[in-house]
């Protein structure tokens, strides 16, 4: 039987992995450039400190005959952030759509979070609240986000596309193993459920990272172009022209 906390070792060493390389790669990152290569290192540098927390036992929470991992929660609370705000980056959206967008998620993953440390069923309502949060939160993905980055370089457009559909099909499977997961109907055992987060957390932090990375020679050229529209947006909304 697969230990979880092996698991737990297998996401930190994985992390530890895509922090390296994303390191690495922006060794000689240009001032514009460099926004973009923090936000990968941070994405994946919190991910490794959260699993070695949890590797070491660290943050398991237990409500009734469930443990709860709180570092767990503390990464998505503090790196979904920062996917979007790459996101954000890429379509060049100004201050207030970051603002939305950020918000949105944040309401997300604190639901979701208070909702497994809930006992009884009060906690389907927070989730509840969560998944109306993630629909809002993937309408402005495809809506106004995707109207800003279509103003952008036809290699950013197509960078934001990507990232923009694997961030949205993956995230929309974490809502799923909650609920059949111990927090939710418990029919899904910890280990594959923590299993299954593992697989997803690697794709959509450290897999993303490295599709962007694919697309270096496009960021390389293009990147600056796309943060001074987005510095251009915020100095139109702030007078107001």
């Amino acid at each position: 039987m697969i230990d979880i906390t092996m698991v737990f070792w297998v996401g930190a060493i994985g992390m530890l992995v895509g922090t390296v390389v994303f390191a690495w790669a922006g060794r000689d990152a240009t001032a514009g450039e460099r926004r973009y290569y923090l936000t990968l290192i941070g994405i994946s540098g919190i991910a490794t400190v959260a699993y070695v927390l949890m590797a070491l036992g660290v943050g398991w929470f237990s409500v009734g005959e469930r443990t709860v991992f709180i570092p767990r929660y503390v990464d998505w609370i503090l790196t979904t952030p920062l996917i979007v705000l790459f996101l954000g980056l890429l379509a060049g959206i100004d201050r207030r759509k970051f603002a939305i967008a950020i918000g949105l998620n944040t309401v997300v993953m604190v639901a979701g979070m208070v909702a497994a440390l809930l006992p009884g069923t009060t906690r389907f309502v927070l989730f509840a609240l969560g998944a109306v949060s993630f629909v809002g939160l993937v309408y402005y993905l495809y809506g106004p986000m995707t109207a800003s980055a279509r103003a952008q370089a036809d290699g950013i457009e197509k960078l934001y596309v990507r990232l923009r559909n694997l961030t949205a099909v993956l995230w929309s499977i974490y809502p799923l193993i909650w609920v059949l997961g111990p927090p939710g109907l418990d029919l899904l055992t910890a280990t594959v459920g923590t299993t299954l987060v593992v697989y997803l957390d690697l794709v959509t932090k450290v897999g993303f990272g490295l599709i962007a990375l694919d697309a270096s020679a496009t960021l390389h050229s293009e990147f600056d172009i796309s943060l001074a529209g987005a510095e251009a947006e915020d100095q139109t909304v702030a007078t107001g022209d």
